[in-house]
């Protein structure tokens, strides 16, 4: 059993869309209508852990303390503190220290999870535990090249005789008491990078290991990134919800819909995610869409989408794929005449009319 996580949020840079809502967070950005850092606490919930650390910039902490009161899972205890990464200050560093104490403890990235339960990936370790276990991901998805460690013969064969290039994941187990045991533990620089405090443990005489992770997905402002943690999760819906299925409805596959919701003449292809106080009528739903709470869709078809808060989705008269609707806002077939698009388009928004 893993006692405790330290879940470290990453510096809200980079650019907004009107899709992003109300926050610049990347890990309060929300998949399966709650969010990212929420379905992490689930995740080392799941793990086993009792109490976590989150470690966050002065910019988003209020926000995120705030979250996680009211969305956080229950069951897990949780305590935060503010860092200021441009300070360069050791401080969020030497409170996980004191957090972790003489305990186990999962390093996590607030804004990224596995496509594998922690839990299993512990247990295969089997009796001789490393002090350290780096979790690494196949290439770099920025094109940036990876931080590799020198300890472990990273890499598949690429069939070319060549290694191929894996990246750090965001997440790093460590064992009972590591962080304490450390010499110097502010030589580990950012609290974020894992491979750096992973090497120090290695070069002061700890054990290591690095493993490859199956689908480390992170959201760092790309919004086909926020698609992908989204059917991640709903992936792992496991019910088939029937109610309103009387009221001229389809439903199949797992599908999740909130008691006060209202779906009427839909058909829904599961996985499938519906807030509370939504009403839908008329229209198709299809895989990995998340609608979140008080939407209003009538005579639209949507797949693989995010619909956020109080928007509305009415008569497009053609399938949303793809697609993040952001908070309060509103698509709709204009019948008036004379006929044309009449569009509103910000700053960097893209548009593809198909």
């Amino acid at each position: 059993m893993i006692a405790k996580g330290v879940v470290v949020v990453p510096s809200s840079t980079f650019s907004t869309g009107p899709w992003l809502g109300a926050t610049r967070a990347t890990s309060l950005q929300r998949v399966a209508n709650r969010p990212i850092i929420c379905h992490v606490l689930d995740a080392l919930l799941e793990a086993g852990v009792a109490e976590s650390l989150v470690v966050a910039p002065p910019d988003v902490a209020p926000e995120l303390t705030a979250c996680v009161a009211i969305e956080g899972p229950a069951g897990i205890a949780v305590r935060h503190v503010v860092h200021d990464q441009l300070t360069e200050s050791c401080d969020a560093l030497m409170a996980a220290v004191e957090f972790a104490a003489d305990a186990p403890c999962i390093l996590h990235r607030a804004d990224g999870l596995l496509g594998q339960a922690i839990l299993s990936t512990v247990e295969s370790l089997g009796a001789h535990a490393p002090d350290a276990l780096l979790l690494v991901q196949n290439g770099a998805r920025e094109g940036r090249r990876p931080r590799l460690v020198p300890f472990h013969p990273l890499g598949e064969d690429d069939g070319d005789g060549h290694a191929a290039p894996l990246g750090v994941a965001g997440v790093c187990v460590l064992g009972p008491g590591v962080l304490r045991r450390l010499p110097n533990p502010w030589r580990s620089a950012q609290l974020l990078d894992f491979a750096a405090i992973a090497e120090q443990i290695a070069r002061d005489g700890g054990s290591m290991q690095v493993r490859v992770a199956r689908g480390w997905r992170h959201f760092a402002g790309d919004p086909l990134d926020l698609l992908d943690l989204n059917r991640s999760i709903l992936d792992t819906l496991a019910s088939e919800t029937i109610a309103n299925s009387y009221d001229g409805n389809r439903f199949e596959g797992p599908i999740e819909i909130h008691p006060r919701a209202r779906v009427t003449s839909t058909i829904i292809i599961g996985p499938v995610m519906i807030g509370a106080d939504t009403l839908i009528s008329d229209s198709y739903i299809g895989p990995y869409t998340s609608i979140a709470e008080r939407v209003r869709i009538e005579g639209a078809e949507l797949e693989r989408s995010i619909v956020l808060a109080d928007a509305s989705v009415l008569n497009v008269g053609g399938r949303l794929v793809a697609s993040i609707v952001g908070r309060q806002a509103r698509i709709f077939r204009d019948f008036s005449m004379p006929r044309a698009l009449r569009l509103q388009v910000g700053d960097g928004d893209e548009l593809a009319l198909c």
